[in-house]
Formats: C-alpha cells, sequence, structure tokens
C-alpha cells in the first residue's frame, strides 16, 4: 500500500473527534441507564452528564430510541468479547459450549449492569424500541454476539456428540443457540426470588442444569456433560 493510499486510511481530526464525542455520549447514556434505570434514559439527561446541549446532541443521535439502542449495542458488545475470548476452536465443540455458558455466567455475575440492561431489553413485556430499525441493529448485535455459540452447536451435530438439527442448517443453529441462552439467561433471572427462598432457589445451580437438561435433550451424553459443563454446585 502506498503511503497515499495509507493516508486515506486515516481518520481525519473532524472524524476522529466525532468517534471521540461518540463514545462520550453512549458512555453517559450507559451511566445514566445503569443508574437511573432505562425509562429515566433522555436527550437531556444524557446531554447533561456528558457536558452537551440537547440539540448539539441530537447531531449524534435524533431520539430517544437511538440512544437505547446505543446503550443495548454497547453491552451486547462486552458480552460478545467475552463469549469470543472463552471460545476456543481448537478444543472440542461441546467444551466451546460450556465454556461459553461458562463466560456468560461470569458476565451475568461479574457485570450486574451490562446483565440487567440485557434482562430489562429482554424480560420487559413493553415494546422499548418502537422504532424497527433501532430494534434490527440490538438484534442484529445479539445475533452477532451468539454466533460462536450457533458455530459451536452446529459443529457439535456434525461430529456426533448432539443430535443433529433436522434440517442441519446454520439458521437453526442459531435458533438453538437462542433457545439455550434464552433459557440460562432466565434462570439467572431467578436470583431475585432467591433471597425470598434461598434454601430452595439456588440460582446458579439451577441455571447450569437448565443447561445441561437442553444438552442432554439434544443427545449430549452425562460423561460428555461432565466433562465440558461440570455442574459447579454440589446439591
Amino acid at each position: 500500500m502506498s503511503r497515499k493510499e495509507v493516508a486515506k486510511t486515516k481518520k481525519s481530526p473532524r472524524a476522529r473527534r466525532r468517534a471521540a464525542n461518540l463514545e462520550r455520549i453512549v458512555e453517559a447514556a450507559v451511566q445514566v441507564a445503569v443508574e437511573d434505570g432505562v425509562d429515566e434514559l433522555s436527550i437531556k439527561k444524557v446531554a447533561e452528564l456528558a457536558d452537551y446541549t440537547p440539540g448539539a446532541l441530537y447531531r449524534y443521535f435524533d431520539s430517544k430510541d437511538a440512544l437505547l439502542a446505543a446503550v443495548a449495542e454497547r453491552v451486547i458488545g462486552e458480552l460478545r468479547e467475552r463469549i469470543a475470548e472463552a471460545d476456543d476452536a481448537a478444543a472440542s465443540p461441546l467444551v466451546r459450549i460450556g465454556a461459553q455458558v461458562r463466560a456468560y455466567h461470569a458476565f451475568a455475575t461479574g457485570d450486574d449492569h451490562g446483565f440487567q440492561i440485557i434482562a430489562v431489553m429482554i424480560g420487559d413485556p413493553r415494546v422499548l424500541l418502537p422504532d424497527n430499525a433501532e430494534a434490527a441493529k440490538v438484534m442484529h448485535a445479539m445475533i452477532g454476539a451468539l454466533s460462536p455459540l450457533a458455530v459451536a452447536l452446529e459443529a457439535a451435530g456434525r461430529e456426533g456428540s448432539l443430535e443433529p438439527a433436522k434440517p442441519a442448517t446454520p439458521e437453526l443453529a442459531a435458533e438453538r443457540a437462542m433457545l439455550l441462552f434464552s433459557a440460562f439467561h432466565g434462570a439467572l433471572q431467578l436470583r431475585k426470588q432467591a433471597r425470598m427462598a434461598p434454601d430452595l432457589i439456588h440460582t446458579d445451580r439451577i441455571a447450569f442444569e437448565t443447561a445441561r437438561l437442553i444438552l442432554r435433550g439434544w443427545g449430549a451424553s452425562t460423561e460428555a456433560l461432565d466433562a465440558a459443563l461440570p455442574q459447579p454446585f454440589p446439591r
């Protein structure tokens, strides 16, 4: 590549300033969502925290929907990094699946703010993003975050450690990934109820047993699961 071509690939000072401003605004929006709740997210609050006027902030985000989508994409991006770091393409598919399940558990228990934002986006019965274009961005980000899990599930079907989805397509592997994620995520949300019944509801144990039951239902042997996703919480 020539020097001229290299120069073209570098961001201009204006582009760098815009990227830095976007970063500051999104960080402020995440802070508002974490500290005050998603319902309190507003252009005005984020502008105040980021030291902008509302009018100036509108040049970057033209609605609360756009801000909320940016918050969700940021948190999902952090989750995607966690899952990608846990995934080892050289390992067996079931081991990869187990590592990613544990990575989400670590995300949920170690970064409670991110988990809670995802929980609100998934679990709130209201339509939090009525703007379909913004909602599509968030869904695309979530599908991307779960893509390593879909790849590992598809590979497990090919090698026989799981029964393959029928028909064995990437789309059905992605559906399995969403199902496993949704069930594990839902079980982890029992933590709120566990405070009231600690002797009955062992949240982490229930979550991991949920994942194991799903994988057994798809054909994984108990021995393979014990190696790939051992139950870390004794009865």
